[in-house]
């Protein structure tokens, strides 16, 4: 389930694809949920697969809206060099336990009653087969902040 197919690779603009899968993942519309976007530079173009990278952030921002419960801020932000593109998604939710942060990219682990524990194994495995890099962090009764490094060609 978590490998996927190959990505179809491409120029993609990540300012919209990012402001576009806010909006398919739900969050902000029907409740209190905000969402601040500092989308950095125009050109923040890559080579990657568009359906994959939106699968990436619908599932990032779906955990974030689930993690808040309602109400909250997710902050993302874009930041581009010459080499690679820095992609922040961060919530200012309850955070992760200490104990389950080395796990939260395994396939099958979840803290949720209903979770399949699948999103983020994907998530990171979208990541690497574009030769990309992604880390979270988090501090509970503060929030989670994934980072995701990946480079402007392939």
């Amino acid at each position: 389930f978590a490998r996927g197919r190959e990505p179809r690779l491409r120029e993609v603009e990540l300012n919209g694809l990012i402001n576009a899968a806010f909006v398919r993942s739900g969050a902000g519309a029907a409740d209190a949920i905000q969402f601040k976007f500092d989308s950095g530079p125009s050109d923040a173009h890559i080579t990657a697969d568009p359906e994959q990278m939106e699968q990436v952030f619908i599932n990032l921002f779906s955990n974030a809206r689930e993690a808040l419960k309602g109400s909250g801020t997710v902050t993302a932000s874009v930041a581009a060099s010459d080499e690679a593109v820095t992609i922040r998604v961060a919530d200012n939710g309850p955070g992760v336990p200490r104990d389950a942060l080395d796990k939260v990219f395994e396939p099958f682990y979840t803290t949720r009653d209903k979770g399949t524990g699948l999103g983020l194994a994907i998530v990171f495995n979208i990541i690497k087969k574009h030769y990309g890099e992604i880390s979270v962090e988090s501090k509970e009764g503060k929030g989670t902040v994934f980072t995701i490094i990946l480079p402007r060609r392939i």
